[in-house]
């Protein structure tokens, strides 16, 4: 008996591990491996780019878009709030004139459309009273003395119009003794003290807009002709030669100014804190040169190098596919931020330019936002 209920036991032992092996493989066949993450990537189109010889120009920094303001009406300056470098507001009151003197002429001007009105009723009155007894009794006066009636009163009519559009003016002129800010800016300059005389459109106050600046340089005659609106190039600063600042043409001269120099305008793209009017900078121009080979502008963070050779790669994107292709380029200089590529890509191709050290050659991957063209 005892042995038989070993054998029992021994019995039930072994299902025990058959079940437990049927379910651990069971299991294991219903594991499934986690979709491969598909990375997100940020691309720019390729744009033709001539390249060329990169000549550098000394300039001065500018705002873009200044503005002299004055009053519109001679007075004394009572207050003025503001000075050198301080930051207005659309609409903020910057300079303010006596009101006194205006104050008045309002007075005086609603004193003089009340007497007009005044006369106006009563010679109303009397025109009426003319037409009046002229339609009842016709000999009781005559058409001359109602056509003189009416020319009275079309009189003080006009005289009452003009008083109004008086009031109107002088109202308006008190509203003018206060000097406001056209649009969000910097004081440049400031050109008078409290308690000073001003004539009307003499210049109070110089304004830029905050942020927006400019470089201005002189191009000699034997090159301006392959400068052009458009043109990008870059803008240093002596005081910090490390920090590179996109610029875009924006303004030829059509007629030399001193030395056979035609002034040029290039908006500076990034200007910040460290960039302000006045100061001494260097514009860098690239020019074409004709027959020489397409060169195209990318972004240096797209590049990477490929190990153990010296050649540089990057990734294009194919649409069709949502790869990403691994493709060797040659390069031709560094402008800036920018690499020149002369071979390896076309016009049109998607290039990555975020995340390229964690991509490899046929990876699957999706765009991210709205792809950017290249310079």
């Amino acid at each position: 008996m005892k042995i038989h209920s070993k054998s029992r036991r021994i019995s039930a032992h072994f299902v025990s591990t058959l079940l437990v092996a049927a379910l651990t493989s069971a299991c294991e066949k219903e594991v499934v491996e986690p979709p491969e993450r598909i990375r997100a990537v940020k691309t720019i189109v390729v744009a033709v780019r001539a390249s060329g010889q990169l000549r550098k120009f000394p300039g001065t920094v500018q705002p873009v878009d200044t503005s002299s303001i004055s009053f519109e009406v001679t007075g004394l300056v009572q207050e003025i709030g503001v000075d050198r470098g301080d930051k207005v507001k659309d609409g903020e009151v910057l300079a303010v004139l006596d009101k006194k003197p205006f104050e008045l002429n309002v007075e005086s001007a609603k004193a003089a459309l009340s007497r007009a009105q005044a006369r106006l009723t009563e010679k109303k009155s009397g025109y009426d009273r003319e037409r009046r007894i002229q339609s009842q009794d016709p000999g009781a006066t005559t058409q001359k003395a109602v056509d003189q009636a009416r020319a009275a009163y079309e009189s003080t009519r006009q005289n009452v119009s003009y008083s109004r559009a008086q009031l109107d003016l002088a109202r308006r002129d008190l509203a003018k003794t206060e000097l406001r800010s056209p649009f969000d800016g910097v004081v440049s300059d400031r050109h008078i003290e409290p308690f000073e005389e001003v004539s009307r459109g003499k210049p109070v106050l110089d304004l830029f807009v905050d942020g927006a600046m400019e470089v201005a340089v002189g191009v000699p005659e034997n090159m301006i002709g392959d400068v052009h609106v458009g043109l990008r190039g870059e803008v240093r600063l002596p005081n910090r030669p490390d920090d590179v600042y996109h610029a875009v043409v924006s303004k030829v001269g059509s007629a030399a100014t001193s030395a056979n120099a035609f002034p040029v305008e290039a908006n500076i793209q990034n200007a910040d804190v460290h960039i302000r009017p006045g100061m001494t900078a260097e514009l860098a121009l690239l020019f074409a040169r004709h027959g020489e080979e397409a060169a195209y502008l990318v972004p240096l963070q797209s590049m990477a190098p490929s190990l153990p050779t010296d050649e540089r790669y990057l990734y294009v994107f194919d649409p069709g596919s949502s790869t990403v292709r691994k493709t060797i380029v040659k390069g031709r200089g560094v402008i800036g931020d920018q690499v020149i590529i002369t071979a390896g890509i076309e016009p049109g191709d998607l290039i990555v330019v975020a995340g390229v050290p964690f991509l490899r050659d046929g990876q699957k991957v999706k765009l991210m936002g709205s792809t950017q063209p290249a310079q």
